[in-house]
């Protein structure tokens, strides 16, 4: 699972302590929310906002804090999950082994998962299906207090589908809107 994670050797070694917050109180926030969510990684945090406001670096950095303590954490872009499944979905000769369900089931039992660009996938019937099925048992581990989710997008969570919405916006997880601008063209090269 953690090569679908796509993370590089430098993003491995990325914390949440290396992320620039100064003069970005949104970015703050969103850090700040997910070193919380590292002290007790159980529930859900949703992060939101526009693009390049930091959102996926504080997932990796989470992810990267999280197994550095020896918490198993993933972190996944929501089209590299559904593109997983998808694979074993279309190759069921694979073995019963490697089922797309099997390969949900691991994703679904994780200490941790960070889903990242959730709001980025195909909404297919079957895509939306697979998420709504992950995102509800990461909510009720989550509520047993057993398992952690982190999330990612760019639009607002209430403009997902409704049994997505209702989890996520659930007054017992948190919701972190970032309004900071994108910090890409501030970068230096």
């Amino acid at each position: 699972m953690q090569e679908l994670s796509g993370l590089t050797e430098r993003r491995r070694k990325l914390r949440l302590g290396d992320i620039v917050v100064e003069g970005r109180p949104g970015t703050r926030r969103m850090v700040q929310a997910c070193l919380e969510f590292c002290r007790q990684p159980t529930g859900m945090l949703t992060l939101w906002g526009g693009v390049g406001n930091g959102k996926t670096m504080s997932l990796q950095g989470a992810v990267n804090e999280l197994n550095a303590r020896g918490v198993q954490a993933v972190y996944v872009t929501a089209f590299a999950l559904v593109a997983h499944l998808q694979e074993a979905f279309d190759a069921p000769h694979e073995g019963p082994g490697d089922s797309s369900y099997k390969r949900l089931e691991k994703f679904k039992m994780l200490r941790v998962l960070a889903l990242d660009e959730l709001d980025k996938i195909n909404p297919t019937r079957w895509a939306m299906g697979q998420v709504t099925h992950l995102l509800e048992a990461r909510y009720w581990l989550g509520e047993d207090e057993t398992a952690g989710t982190l999330i990612a997008m760019n639009s607002d969570p209430a403009q997902q589908p409704e049994s997505i919405a209702s989890r996520l916006l659930d007054g017992r997880n948190r919701v972190v809107h970032n309004d900071d601008r994108d910090i890409r063209p501030a970068l230096a090269r």
